[in-house]
């Protein structure tokens, strides 16, 4: 039984909104911070993304590393670099500790390295704190064609191009468990593109290969199916078409990410309440939930 509770993977959401932070009452309940997950397998923390959402995991991972006397191995996967993926970066305590170890990944296809957008965002002119401030033992990586593995775990990633600037998807692979972060991406472009009919079945299938199967696969779905028609180019999927993508490619669990920082608690309610019968988890039928700020699963 022991040995059964240490071989989970625990899934944590630290920020599930897009675009900028939204506190106050009308987002307590799925949360107002920006992206950011925790996947924890034994003593393996991985991070995706650094949005405000990060600095409540890292007083967590501090407090729990006084209580443990342990020292701090962490790596962090970037999506891409919009403010809202990197913003709680600066504020991140692991990464003010010297006995921190952290890795950051990051795409290979920025105009200017990953080390320097991220230095970037800390200059004077923005905030009072440098780079150079962060104690951690800090690599920074743009992640290369073969695949990443780290203990137990195999990461794999394919560049998303339809998001303004490009973003990166990844796959995570512990033993038998496949977890995929595949947030800022337009996949309705693929849909509604003017490629043919070939070349739309082949960009679609490269989508449904990467998750196919997937435990979990979390996904941007900021936008309903009617709201997207005045979103066209924004970068962000509507509900309707990842639900539909990660049916077709037999997800066991789909959390709809990156929240629309206009929709209020009650505003997704009321979309997941007309949405019930579509993509409920009834036998046969896809389960899929909103993404929650402080929700955990175990897988």
């Amino acid at each position: 039984m022991i040995e059964k509770q240490e071989a989970k993977t625990l899934i944590t959401f630290w920020g599930t909104r897009g675009s900028i932070s939204t506190p106050g009452r009308a987002t307590e309940k799925y949360g107002g911070n920006t992206p950011c997950v925790a996947i924890r397998h034994g003593d393996m923390t991985l991070i995706l993304d650094a949005g405000t959402g990060i600095r409540n995991l890292g007083i967590d991972l501090i407090q729990e590393s006084e209580t443990r006397e342990n020292h701090l191995s962490l790596h962090l996967f970037l999506s891409h670099t919009h403010w809202d993926h990197i913003q709680g970066l600066p504020f991140f305590l692991p990464a003010y500790d010297s006995k921190t170890r952290l890795t950051i990944y990051g795409s290979p296809k920025k105009g200017r390295f990953l080390a320097s957008v991220l230095k970037g965002q800390m200059d004077y002119e923005y905030f009072p704190v440098s780079m150079g401030a962060l104690m951690a033992d800090i690599t920074i990586k743009e992640v290369s064609e073969e695949a990443i593995r780290l203990g137990p775990v195999r990461v794999d990633w394919q560049d998303q191009n339809y998001h303004p600037g490009g973003s990166v998807r990844y796959r995570f692979r512990i033993h038998d468990t496949m977890i995929v972060y595949a947030t800022d991406v337009e996949l309705d472009r693929i849909f509604q593109s003017e490629y043919s009919p070939r070349e739309k079945e082949s960009l679609i299938q490269e989508y449904v290969d990467f998750i196919e199967n997937a435990d979990l696969l979390i996904a941007d779905g900021q936008y309903t199916e009617e709201e997207y028609l005045s979103k066209v180019g924004w970068g962000h999927s509507s509900i309707s078409v990842i639900s539909e993508i990660a049916s077709r490619a037999r997800v066991k669990q789909l959390a709809i990410f990156h929240h629309d920082p206009q929709h209020s608690d009650k505003f997704l309610d009321d979309v997941w309440a007309k949405s019930r019968a579509r993509y409920g988890s009834d036998e046969g039928k896809l389960d899929i939930f909103w993404a929650r700020e402080g929700l955990t699963l175990a897988i």
